[in-house]
């Protein structure tokens, strides 16, 4: 007999789901079952299934869960040594050998619980790369099978792509929640913690072309996710809250910082960078935000950000686990390329201070590379140091020379 897939169980489908098994093992069950029972009424009788029903089983029309199940158990036939004779599950040609440590199931995991969404009856992705949508479109249909898979768009232009509900349900027993992730607050599927090393990397890549982007001004790679923070928080705080208005960091009280939830995805990723790939990130709260959700439930969302800034660590990010995007992973190399800082850099800084400060009476740094051919992060790096050399003042990102000029 071939060797089965220990994931998948199809006797754990609802029993109305149809289930179509090979005509002549079908054919070869009903007989058996007749003869143990000797008659066809009386096998109709003991297995409560009418005699019209089980001839058609016997002439090869789809069972139902339930009625596979009836059969075979009074044949004393175990369920999972029949796999192999399954043709159809519903009206899907699936695959019942699905290989959990495939390449194409760590990047559909990454991408269930990063852009995309499981509801009632689908697995949804929605991303505006086709790039995206295509990647996921294939690996649903090397990893299942022929499932149904429809295209569409919503109201703003996006790509999105709705999988059946039997890729739904494989989904959710390997972990990604049904629902509004952030409440949630899932980690990583074990599969993929216990996998190979290319499992992890797939899953940390795709869940950064979903959720992470290279930043060519501080030359670094992010990624952010949000998780309820609503239990901690004294509700007489919350209540100070306005709807849907962002507070940064140093809105939070100090005593209540320490304590806001991290999203398990981000601290489980930060573990396999580090462990894996020994890539060093920082996890770093940027906001909370309180909004509404139902007619009578508020919640606090906090967003946190993953991110790798340190040169070595970018560059080892861009070898070991890039981006699958085209656009992003140009990006990426453009980042890691080194660009000389000019000799006479402070010279030339206060020139164009001098130059600024009588056009404008400030300037940023975004002002200073018009005229230098520097990321913003390396020319932030030497205003900083001019401002504590005290040459330059700075408020709030607004730069004006101390000289009287």
């Amino acid at each position: 007999m071939e060797k089965i897939s220990d994931f998948y169980r199809w006797y754990d489908e609802p029993d109305f789901i149809s289930v179509k098994i090979n005509k002549s093992y079908s054919d070869d069950l009903i007989k058996r079952a007749i003869k143990k029972s000797k008659t066809i009424e009386n096998l109709s009788k003991t297995i409560r299934i009418s005699k019209a029903t089980i001839h058609n089983y016997k002439n090869g029309t789809s069972m139902n869960i339930k009625g596979l199940k009836t059969i075979l158990d009074f044949l004393d036939i175990k369920y999972d040594r029949i796999n192999h004779r399954i043709e159809k599950i519903g009206w899907d040609n699936i695959n019942l050998k699905i290989n959990l440590k495939s390449n194409e199931m760590a990047i559909i995991l990454a991408a269930s619980l990063a852009d995309g969404h499981l509801n009632q009856s689908h697995f949804m992705y929605k991303n505006k790369n086709l790039e995206l949508i295509n990647r996921i479109k294939d690996c649903v249909k090397k990893t299942f099978g022929d499932v149904k898979i429809i295209d569409k768009v919503d109201k703003n232009g996006t790509s999105y792509i709705l999988c059946t509900s039997f890729v739904k349900r494989q989904l959710e027993r390997l972990g990604s929640p049904k629902g509004k992730k952030l409440f949630h607050n899932p980690s990583i599927p074990e599969v993929i913690k216990k996998g190979t090393k290319m499992q992890k990397k797939l899953f940390i890549q795709q869940f950064f072309d979903d959720e992470g982007w290279p930043e060519v001004e501080n030359r670094r790679v992010a990624c952010s996710q949000s998780a309820d923070t609503t239990s901690i928080l004294p509700k007489k705080f919350i209540s100070q809250l306005v709807l849907k208005e962002k507070y940064s960091v140093n809105k939070i009280l100090s005593n209540l910082r320490s304590k806001i939830v991290k999203p398990n995805l981000l601290l489980d990723i930060q573990n396999l960078l580090k462990e894996d790939f020994g890539i060093n990130t920082r996890l770093n709260l940027k906001r909370i935000a309180r909004y509404k959700w139902g007619e009578n439930k508020d919640y606090v969302s906090a967003v946190w950000e993953l991110s790798c800034a340190r040169k070595e660590g970018v560059k080892k990010f861009e070898r070991d686990i890039s981006f699958f995007s085209s656009n992003k992973r140009a990006i990426l190399k453009e980042i890691i390329k080194e660009k000389l800082v000019p000799d006479d850099i402070f010279f030339r800084l206060l020139n164009i201070a001098i130059k600024l400060q009588r056009e404008k009476h400030y300037f940023r740094v975004k002002d200073m590379q018009k005229y230098l051919d520097l990321e913003r992060g390396r020319i932030r790096k030497r205003l900083t140091t001019l401002t504590r050399q005290k040459i330059l003042y700075n408020e709030g990102g607004k730069y004006q020379l101390r000289l009287h000029i």
